[in-house]
């Protein structure tokens, strides 16, 4: 098949030997573009299709080759006391990749690839072997939304099927795609952010009724479900959201289990080295005293099948 007869998705990077989204070894596939706008993305890069630039200040050694060939400026050195600092202007870049060329410090790349069907599964080919090793793993659709990419998801289970395929979803997609790649998805893990929607809006972007009407589709039409929790202190660590999670697990008691995410700091060193700033808010890092808090409410409201991730 060729590459212009078969769908193409756009992919910001593939995660190898992963061991926390689904059961065993997996390779993980990020997906570009989200529907959402969660303030405290770790992934922010993702929430767009454009191909991005990424510049990465540790890796610099000033060599100014990077602006020596760029036409639009995006690169300038300027003088800060006994220093040489390397600015990046984002939103000047066409990502025509001439610097990421001249760089050979590895600190300038474009990120946002696009791949064909055929092209990820050889990707994928190589990790196959590993597969096998201690409970069955397989591949985990991330991103960004997976869930913006359900014809080339298809198309890729339609040619790799007997691999086990994990969909990680923030539930926000139409009911028809979602009936459309269930009989291909061997398990959902289902994010579930903010029980209050506006909250949900006011962080999120968008309120939580598609959310919830999906996560309640899928679980009616048999799909395999496990919950996940992102949890950011002084965003949604309150009674309200903790009762909510636990009426979702009373109300669904097929889902294998919850799993708390603890809110980390991953996203704020790409706010610099994506030119992110309006973008992302950073929040505090939780405690391990705050996590155990966490799971003696969870006890206390009768949740037994909750994980820490």
């Amino acid at each position: 098949m060729s590459r212009t007869s078969e769908p193409i998705a756009t992919i910001f990077d593939i995660q190898r030997c992963a061991l926390h989204d689904g059961p065993g070894i997996r390779t993980n596939v990020f997906f570009t573009g989200c529907p959402l706008r969660c303030v405290w993305c770790h992934n922010p890069e993702s929430q767009g299709f454009d191909t991005s630039l990424s510049y990465k200040a540790q890796l610099c050694r000033g060599c100014q080759g990077c602006a020596a060939v760029c036409e639009r400026g995006v690169h300038t050195f300027v003088h800060d006391g006994s220093k040489v600092v390397h600015k990046v202007d984002h939103n000047k870049c066409n990502a025509c990749g001439k610097c990421v060329s001249v760089c050979c410090y590895g600190a300038i790349e474009l990120v946002n690839k696009q791949y064909s069907v055929s092209e990820l599964i050889k990707e994928i080919n190589i990790d196959i072997p590993f597969y096998s090793e201690g409970e069955k793993g397989g591949v985990t659709f991330t991103g960004g939304e997976p869930m913006l990419h359900v014809g080339f998801i298809k198309a890729f289970a339609d040619q790799a099927p007997d691999l086990h395929l994990c969909m990680e979803t923030c539930g926000y997609a139409s009911k028809d795609d979602f009936l459309r790649i269930l009989p291909n998805i061997d398990l959902f893990l289902f994010d579930y952010k903010i029980t209050d929607r506006q909250k949900h809006r006011i962080y999120c972007g968008t309120d939580n009724d598609k959310i919830l009407e999906n996560l309640d589709f899928l679980y009616q039409n048999g799909a395999e479900i496990i919950l996940r929790l992102p949890i950011i202190p002084s965003v949604n660590d309150d009674e309200e959201h903790f009762a909510g999670i636990a009426d979702i697990l009373r109300r669904y008691p097929r889902i294998d289990h919850a799993q708390i995410m603890p809110y980390h700091t991953l996203g704020d060193e790409k706010v610099d080295r994506f030119g992110l700033s309006n973008k992302h808010r950073s929040f505090e890092t939780p405690s391990k005293e705050m996590v155990d808090q966490w799971l003696v409410r969870f006890s206390d409201l009768g949740v037994k099948n909750i994980w820490l991730s």
